[in-house]
């Protein structure tokens, strides 16, 4: 129950607050639900997995780093190339159709990683806030 509670905890708080905000300040225009939700349900997978199987006791920020790189990583594949590939969107808007302050397509695909990336760190730090683990 504490793994379920740490990855809805870090999934709403990365998508709902730092993501979401990201993309209401940042980016033009603003994204869609069906990406919010697309998005928080792959957070929820990555976060179940990674709180199951990844030791957090020693050097826990460099671990925590490489899982926000991780799942930065396959929601760009999953939203951005593989559509790309295949021309086929099934809902947000394409890279190509956004702009993160305006920086072009791979300043903004370069701006969204980051942001998703800290949307992850931002998210387990809170998950830490509520969801005390023993101390080791």
């Amino acid at each position: 129950m504490k793994i379920l509670a740490k990855s809805l905890i870090l999934s709403i708080v990365g998508v709902f607050i730092i993501d979401y905000f990201s993309h209401l300040l940042f980016s033009n225009p603003m994204e869609t639900v069906p990406y919010f939700l697309a998005k928080l349900t792959l957070f929820i997978i990555f976060s179940l997995i990674f709180f199951s199987f990844m030791k957090l006791h020693k050097s826990e920020f460099p671990k925590v780093l490489l899982g926000g790189i991780v799942v930065s990583l396959l929601w760009g594949t999953y939203y951005n190339i593989l559509p790309a590939l295949f021309d086929f969107y099934p809902f947000g808007i394409p890279l190509e159709g956004l702009t993160f302050l305006g920086m072009g397509l791979l300043g903004t695909g370069l701006a969204f990683g980051t942001v998703h990336t800290v949307a992850f760190i931002g998210g387990y730090y809170t998950s830490k806030l509520f969801i005390k683990d023993p101390q080791i």
